[in-house]
């Protein structure tokens, strides 16, 4: 069952879905850091209206907003890494989980525990892990 946070209502799947291809459909090829940071902006918009409500609080959102931008940071970072040491990939999964968990921490100065689980779509009790089993990376 969908928690009412009290944000009014949600997009539905099938809005959220709809609105993220027609955002996707106007990009150009080679948008400007301007325009590319644009367009995530506007994913991450949706996503809280998809996943919290559209009413969810502005403050709020520039909270959320200036952490995904911090975490995207640490993501280019983590990539570059990952190039140079492609070959210690258990290395990499294991900074990956630390970057996830360092997001939903960080999420969770804005969110309720509630508002969490509902955000990154997870069971009540349940912590965000990525899909990956490290013992298949010793092969």
């Amino acid at each position: 069952m969908v928690k009412d946070f009290g944000y009014g209502p949600r997009l539905t799947d099938e809005e959220y879905d709809r609105k993220i291809i027609e955002l996707h459909r106007g990009l150009i090829a080679k948008p400007t850091k301007e325009q590319d940071s644009a367009m995530r902006r506007k994913e991450l918009e949706l996503a809280i209206d998809h996943r919290l409500g559209i009413n969810f609080p502005i403050d709020r959102r520039e909270a959320l907003w200036t952490i995904q931008a911090r975490v995207e940071k640490k993501w280019r970072r983590l990539a570059f890494k990952y190039l140079l040491r492609k070959i210690f990939s258990r290395w990499f999964v294991l900074d990956v989980k630390k970057l996830t968990g360092f997001l939903v921490d960080a999420y969770a100065k804005v969110l309720t525990k509630d508002e969490i689980e509902s955000f990154f779509d997870l069971k009540e009790g349940q912590l965000p892990s990525l899909p990956i089993d490290l013992d298949q990376l010793k092969k």
